[in-house]
């Protein structure tokens, strides 16, 4: 664990807000240049880091997968120290990053390593580091682009670390789609009780008002027995771009974060013209959507990580992870990493040397099991 606690410092002490990681992706590179990975891949968005097969002609990949982008720390005089300050107190490493998930990027780095000289036939072992995951995925459908494009394996399988408290194996995740809905009508002056009712805040109301029964609509078209029911949730109501406080609005705005299943995700875009038709308004994506993803039961993968965490949990996301660009590409995709999820975007986040150490021992026999 020395190693591996070494490299995890080294990498929480780079800061890497999502948007500024340039610095941390060539401390990667340069890293598996150093230690003598047979290919080495870097992108503004991704560094990948490849030990070839023994016989140098492989069928078949694993890839492990990990962002190294952070959310901002945000009130820093908050933090009982700088948030790129490591240390350790209690079994604990603290820093902003580290459980989600530079830890996890560590262990994988390390492991990666170690394959170098326990490579076997017929397995590439890819490590690979994103940016921009807090924000948009923008890293992982960078690498997911390359990779489909350059690579013809026969079957691939990834494990991503983002933190699931090292006792939870998660198999996939809602999608998530952020849609912003206009609403239109005449704008008039305040004093004339009237113009409410032509401006575009009744339409924006009544369509509050009805959200329990538009979810329980998309709750019983679109429950999955695995992924659950979608949800639709208003997070920010709007004026026009130009407010006045004696002027009423004739445009309002809504932004929407609504998470799907492979059901909702198939039908989308009809379903919110249906509710635009119904409650008028018009609607656009306010960030690319992403889908949801759902690993195979008999995936390779999947059955791996099981054997070597018996005890595990299988379950799904709370949120969306990076889970879906591989299985777009027909990756099939788990997610498993020692970082607790209550403890991410934390402040005074930090990550157990404990269950650290428990997963560096996953990772190593997922390897040997593949």
């Amino acid at each position: 664990m020395e190693e591996v606690t070494k490299l995890a410092k080294e990498l929480i002490a780079i800061p890497s807000v999502s948007g500024g990681e340039v610095e941390i992706l060539k401390f990667c590179a340069d890293w598996f240049r150093g230690t003598e990975f047979d290919d080495v891949f870097t992108d503004d968005m991704f560094t990948a880091g490849v030990v070839r097969a023994a016989n140098g002609a492989a069928s078949r990949a694993l890839i492990l997968c990990g962002h190294v982008d952070t959310v901002a720390p945000g009130d820093e005089s908050a933090w009982s120290r700088n948030p790129w300050q490591v240390y350790v107190r209690d079994g604990r490493l603290y820093g902003l990053g580290s459980g989600d998930m530079k830890m996890g990027v560590a262990l994988q780095m390390i492991v990666a390593k170690e394959y170098i000289n326990a490579r076997r036939d017929n397995l590439d072992v890819w490590c690979v580091v994103v940016a921009n995951e807090e924000v948009d995925g923008a890293g992982s459908a960078a690498f997911t682009n390359f990779f489909a494009q350059q690579t013809n394996y026969e079957e691939v399988s990834c494990l991503i670390a983002e933190p699931t408290d090292g006792d939870r194996i998660e198999v996939g995740h809602r999608g998530n789609r952020f849609v912003e809905l206009e609403f239109s009508g005449t704008a008039g002056h305040a004093s004339q009780e009237e113009n409410y009712q032509a401006s575009a805040l009744p339409k924006m109301v009544h369509f509050l008002m009805r959200l329990p029964n538009i979810r329980e609509t998309l709750h019983q078209t679109y429950r999955h027995n695995m992924l659950g029911e979608p949800s639709f949730t208003p997070t920010r109501v709007s004026p026009s771009q130009s407010f006045s406080a004696n002027k009423t609005a004739d445009k309002t705005y809504v932004a929407l974060d609504i998470r799907t299943t492979p059901g909702l995700d198939e039908a989308f875009e009809r379903q919110m013209n249906v509710f635009a038709e119904e409650y008028d308004f018009s609607w656009r994506y306010a960030a690319e959507p992403v889908s949801s993803a759902l690993c195979a039961d008999d995936a390779s993968i999947l059955r791996a990580v099981q054997t070597c965490l018996p005890e595990g949990k299988v379950s799904v996301s709370l949120g969306a992870t990076d889970q879906a660009f591989f299985q777009d590409i027909g990756v099939q995709t788990v997610v498993y990493g020692p970082g607790d999820f209550a403890r991410a975007h934390t402040t005074d986040e930090s990550v157990s040397l404990e269950k650290a150490k428990t997963a560096l021992a996953v990772y190593r026999r997922v390897i040997a099991l593949l």
